[in-house]
């Protein structure tokens, strides 16, 4: 009978660890900000045209810039797949590919440790895969990485050659598909070095260590070999040596956690600060029983704990490989042995591990549905509702360029509208001059007279732009252009908005669709209905840059009467009402503010800005703490410099 329920829990747990799975990937996709557009076009321009291989290709800014197209044969899978079923059938293959990743290393976990001690251990591995689930080409990197790891601890327990075998097409097609293959070879050659000192602390001779490594040494030359079959041969091979250089354009996915964490509100960093702290102790308790020094698991920990301390990007891979090697170190104390000695004791923790997946898997559901805090997007697979609305309206109306448009929307509208319209940018930062962002695409948006010469050079005609983007430099823009009688305002929905050239040629398209004050305000209504607290932030701010101020408020009131709590909409109101000038209006924005806080979200920019109301109200002392605190928080502030320079001024 007690077999029976041990069974019955069992099957209980491994539901649980698909279902969590499964609703970490579960989401839709909002295209107008990811790279998926672009791996689409690239699946069906690839057979086409070569160039997409070498090249920008899709811009008219820099179309002959070189670019090595290190992914193309991911486009080419998404694009088929595409063909068959759309963007939900890519939600389905990104999740499933999700699921064989951590069953995988589950199964390589159970190796190392026992059922319960894996189960324990995965549940924060699983939540930290939620720091990069959308669909891009990096979802085969995390598969290959656990197969690679799997194949190599199948080699070691077996020694049967064939297994070693399995390298020669997986790198062949890795190569082609993810700038990551070199973490496949660097798996490799660690586990060959780890295999050599082994043979050489046992036979004190290298030739003899040689001799016995040969089949491994030739698997891992074949594997570097097999790696040159790419368009771009050994340059192809060598890339990843180039993944550290100057790019013109900085993304938060290469920044550091630890940089991050007093940027933005990211559970992840802290789930990855739990798994490293786990990871320590195991090796203490590893090496307090005196085991074995193992050079492949010390070395793989290693590097891949820097790797995530170095890009965020890099936190799931971290879990996933290390997951292995922390529940074999735990192993070592045994204590899974002495638990179950003791009947009620077993069930009672086997209960627990149950319970704790249901738990999450619970909270999840009900925080991706009402509050959109931990997952990204809408639960759902697809795209977003409304994410093609825009490119609906540009076609239906016959629009054309040359279009002006944000970093983030370039690969929606390479997928959309190439080869008709190229694109000014897109999210490829390599592929791109430093010069390009420096010197043009950023100053456009800072500076009217870059905006001026620029859009007169390029002749641009239409602005298609994401009002989501958080960039200083594009909030200034917006800003700007929704004042500038120059482009109306022709068009806007949840994500994106159009501005067209006020020339003779475009009057029928402003007579016919121009927004005024009445007709932005109903459309705000609209847009409204139904919307997510996410969406409903974006319009608020979008409200806000036109200068209709109470229909901001309004929306930020409307999201607090269904969520009190809400941090996001909480801070909105504190900036809202800290550019009040009555002293009451500054006193109810620290108000504001100081709830914000209270929720956890503690960023640099709130502290700068109550630090400024705390001046208003002539209260330097206060001013100047919350400037310093910033400051704490992030060393590189610069307005909480210039803030603190100034108060010290003031103040001597």
């Amino acid at each position: 009978m007690q077999n029976k329920i041990f069974l019955i829990l069992k099957i209980g747990i491994i539901i649980g660890i698909i279902t969590l799975t499964c609703l970490i990937f579960f989401h839709q996709s909002e295209l107008t900000s990811l790279d998926l557009g672009r791996h689409l076009k690239n699946g069906e321009m690839v057979f086409l045209d070569k160039d997409v291989l070498y090249k920008n290709f899709y811009s008219f800014t820099e179309p002959d810039f070189p670019f090595v197209n290190h992914h193309w044969l991911s486009g080419v899978i998404f694009y088929w797949l595409f063909l068959l079923g759309g963007f939900k059938i890519l939600s389905v293959f990104n999740i499933l590919i999700a699921l064989l990743t951590v069953g995988l290393i589950f199964k390589l976990t159970l190796k190392r440790s026992n059922f319960w001690l894996a189960s324990l251990l995965i549940l924060p591995v699983i939540l930290v895969l939620n720091e990069r689930t959308n669909i891009r080409p990096e979802i085969f990197s995390y598969l290959f990485l656990a197969l690679t790891f799997y194949l190599l601890d199948q080699y070691k327990n077996t020694q049967n050659k064939k297994t070693l075998f399995w390298f020669i097409p997986i790198f062949l097609v890795w190569i082609n598909l993810h700038i990551y293959f070199f973490l496949g070879l660097f798996l490799v050659c660690l586990f060959l070095i780890d295999h050599f000192v082994r043979q050489f602390l046992k036979t004190k001779s290298i030739i003899s260590s040689l001799k016995e490594c040969h089949y491994l040494i030739f698997i891992t030359i074949c594997s570097f070999l097999i790696s040159l079959l790419n368009p771009h041969f050994y340059r192809g091979l060598l890339y990843p040596l180039k993944i550290l250089k100057e790019y013109g354009y900085q993304i938060v996915e290469n920044k550091s956690p630890l940089y991050l964490e007093n940027l933005m509100i990211d559970y992840n960093i802290t789930i990855f600060k739990i798994l490293v702290s786990l990871l320590i102790i195991s090796y203490l308790i590893y090496f307090w029983k005196k085991q074995r020094f193992n050079i492949f698991n010390l070395g793989l920990t290693t590097f891949f704990t820097f790797s995530a301390f170095f890009a965020i990007r890099n936190l799931p891979i971290f879990a996933l490989l290390t997951l292995p090697i922390m529940a074999g170190n735990f192993s070592s104390l045994n204590l899974i042995k002495k638990i179950t000695q003791d009947k009620r004791l077993y069930l009672t923790i086997i209960s627990l591990i149950l319970l704790i997946y249901i738990i999450t898997a619970s909270y999840i559901i009900y925080d991706s549905i009402n509050k959109n805090y931990y997952l990204k997007e809408q639960f759902g697979i697809g795209l977003s509702p409304g994410s093609e609305d825009s490119i609906k309206f540009f076609k239906d109306n016959d629009l054309s360029g040359p279009i002006f448009n944000n970093y983030d929307l370039g690969s929606a509208l390479i997928f959309w509208l190439y080869p008709k319209e190229p694109i000014f940018v897109d999210n490829r930062p390599e592929a791109y001059s430093v010069e390009f962002f420096t010197d043009i695409y950023k100053p456009m948006q800072q500076v009217n007279e870059a905006w001026q010469k620029y859009n007169e050079k390029y002749n641009l005609n239409l602005i298609y732009f994401s009002h989501t983007d958080s960039t200083p430099w594009a909030k200034e823009f917006i800003r700007r252009r929704l004042h500038d009688d120059n482009w109306p305002l022709i068009y806007f929905d949840r994500y994106i908005f159009i501005m067209i050239k006020n020339n003779q040629a475009n009057q029928n398209l402003i007579n016919q669709y121009k927004f005024d004050e009445k007709k932005f305000i109903s459309r705000i209504e609209e847009l409204k209905k139904d919307a997510p607290n996410k969406n409903l932030l974006y319009l608020a701010a979008l409200a806000s840059s036109y200068g209709q101020n109470e229909q901001a408020e309004i929306i930020f009131q409307e999201i607090l009467k269904k969520q009190p709590n809400n941090r996001y909409a909480l801070a909105s109101l504190g900036s809202y009402y800290s550019a009040g000038p009555k002293r009451e209006q500054i006193l109810k924005s620290l108000t504001f503010f100081e709830r914000a806080l209270s929720e956890g979200y503690k960023l640099p920019g709130i502290y700068n800005q109550m630090g400024l109301n705390y001046w208003n109200l002539l209260d330097y002392q206060q001013a100047r703490k919350m400037w310093q605190q910033a400051l704490d928080m992030n060393p590189d502030d610069e307005h909480a410099k210039k803030y603190l320079k100034q108060a010290d001024e003031l103040l001597r």
